[in-house]
């Protein structure tokens, strides 16, 4: 009998639950994300010294996707005194000629510049299977012959323990 229960409760749930509300599969944070988010809260909480830090909205952060990474990476290198912009080099839509003007910012550059102890950084951010261009690779050789630094970032983790040591 109690067979035919769990058999029956088993049924019920699969027939009665649509598919897109299935649990999906938790993303555990890194360690280095965790990290890059208590950072944000101390700032918070210098910034703002008369608001208790409960009533602080905290800061989330992920580095799954392209825009997700540029966002930790550039505000990692900020709370650590350094200067770092987003790059962005997507051309304009315009209207009257109903296609996109082509960017007037040089091809291959990356995805963030920053400034960090008197360096110069340049930051190119790839997700999953995202490759450099022929482009990228040109201004990555540049920016290294001309005394700067260069750096592929894939993941927070990788780009976090690369910065720590420069």
């Amino acid at each position: 009998m109690m067979e035919k229960i769990e058999k029956y409760k088993r049924t019920l749930i699969v027939h009665t639950t649509p598919v897109h509300k299935h649990p999906k599969k938790r993303h555990m944070k890194s360690e280095d994300i965790k990290i890059l988010e208590r950072m944000e809260a101390e700032y918070d909480a210098r910034k703002h010294p008369n608001i208790d830090k409960r009533y602080l909205a905290p800061r989330l952060h992920s580095d799954k996707t392209a825009n997700g990474l540029t966002q930790c990476i550039t505000r990692y290198i900020t709370l650590m005194g350094g200067m770092a912009s987003r790059i962005s080099t997507t051309g304009i839509w315009d209207k009257r000629m109903n296609r996109y003007r082509p960017t007037t910012m040089k091809r291959g550059l990356a995805d963030i510049w920053a400034t960090y102890q008197g360096k110069s950084l340049q930051i190119e951010v790839k997700i999953g299977a995202d490759r450099q261009s022929d482009d990228q690779k040109r201004v990555q050789q540049q920016q290294q012959q001309a005394g700067g630094i260069y750096y592929v970032a894939r993941d927070f983790s990788s780009f976090k323990e690369w910065f720590d040591n420069l």
